[in-house]
């Protein structure tokens, strides 16, 4: 397994673990219309293209089998991970963790922190991310999050 920055060529095989992961991240903690709408705006063919144009995409391969991915993009100066997700028959094989670091070792030189949200019932992903260093930020976008998402935040700076 490798990882390697997605490039335009690669916008469909990303948009198919969207696809096929989405439902059954959030089967269970959010409403059918949730997942219904989060795919139509998160993961169109325009919203993977613009993500991989205008952010950060990496992606993870199982030979030349794309099995996972991870997407970042700036809000109000701050780098924020909108998207991680490994496909369900690669979970808990270090996938994420690869991800993960592949994700911040592209970030520039000088990135402080790195930010997410996530929906406080997703406790399996917020698991994932304590497990790897994210906790409570310093200082976030003003964006409000509402009561069913909070951020998340993994200090980049050297001790």
């Amino acid at each position: 397994m490798r990882v390697r920055r997605a490039w335009p060529g690669d916008a469909d095989a990303v948009r198919e673990v969207g696809l096929k992961t989405w439902p059954v991240a959030y089967e269970g903690l959010a409403s059918p219309e949730f997942i219904v709408d989060g795919l139509a705006a998160w993961w169109s063919p325009e919203a993977v293209d613009r993500g991989i144009r205008q952010g950060i995409t990496m992606i993870a391969l199982d030979d030349e089998k794309v099995v996972g991915m991870v997407g970042l993009g700036q809000e109000e100066g701050f780098w924020v991970m909108w998207k991680l997700y490994v496909l369900p028959q690669y979970q808990g094989k270090g996938v994420g963790k690869a991800l993960l670091d592949g994700a911040i070792a592209a970030l520039p030189a000088g990135t402080e922190q790195l930010l997410l949200d996530v929906l406080i019932t997703n406790e399996p992903a917020i698991g994932f991310y304590r497990k790897h260093g994210f906790g409570l930020p310093r200082t976030t976008p003003a964006r409000d999050l509402g009561v069913e998402l909070m951020w998340m935040s993994l200090d980049l700076q050297s001790p």
